[in-house]
């Protein structure tokens, strides 16, 4: 099964099609008004809603029919309790949206709250026009797309022993520490490129620039 996260941080209507092919859907907090205004309708609202007019969330509850509400004075993002609900339902893959917006602190804890699918071998990332984003603590392929110019690759652990093969700069059981910016705006050589983590765990991050 996969999972769509839609939390509403910089969303774009281009993403609608994607989102709308997962097996089951998360609004967190206004993101449920935004895919209702997109006519995508979600599984599941969770959320305190302090994002939302008092109109917006009246949509909601009349087209949702499965709301979590909760208090606004909590213990948790209303991201991290939807990463909760996502992991208890024992998806295959998850991708979160809008995870990324003006609030550096909401977006780092997001990028945090991918360790809580790591543990449990869900393959998940936070994805958006410019951006895909996941942690790895073994081996991946990743192929070249014209959707991302650059891969980096950064220690999530405060250093990470990493192979990279088939990318502009290569390197074999290098090892990379958190304070340097060494990987960073990496590029992928021919059809596919191959990371393998011999130790620690890694950010990867697939980018491509703003104005494009």
């Amino acid at each position: 099964m996969k999972i769509a996260i839609v939390a509403y941080g910089y969303l774009e209507s281009a993403l609608v099609p994607e989102i709308s092919g997962s097996d089951f859907i998360i609004g967190v907090d206004k993101g449920a008004y935004w895919l209702l205004s997109h006519s995508v309708k979600p599984n599941i609202a969770i959320g305190d809603f302090d994002s939302t007019t008092p109109r917006e969330l009246k949509v909601i509850k009349k087209k949702v029919s499965d709301i979590r509400a909760f208090q606004s004075e909590k213990d948790q993002t209303d991201l991290d309790l939807a990463t909760d609900h996502a992991i208890s339902l024992k998806p295959k893959e998850v991708v979160i949206y809008g995870a990324i917006g003006n609030r550096f602190d909401h977006t780092l804890i997001a990028i945090n709250l991918l360790e809580k699918f790591l543990k449990r071998n869900i393959n998940a990332r936070i994805r958006n026009r410019h951006n895909e984003i996941f942690l790895l603590t073994s081996r991946r392929t990743i192929l070249k797309s014209l959707r991302y110019t650059y891969v980096s690759i950064l220690p999530y652990s405060s250093k990470s022993v990493v192979t990279l093969r088939s990318v502009l700069y290569p390197v074999t059981k290098h090892t990379f520490y958190k304070n340097s910016s060494l990987g960073v705006s990496n590029e992928i050589v021919g059809k596919r490129a191959e990371i393998i983590v011999h130790s620690g765990i890694v950010l990867v991050i697939q980018s491509r620039d703003g104005s494009k």
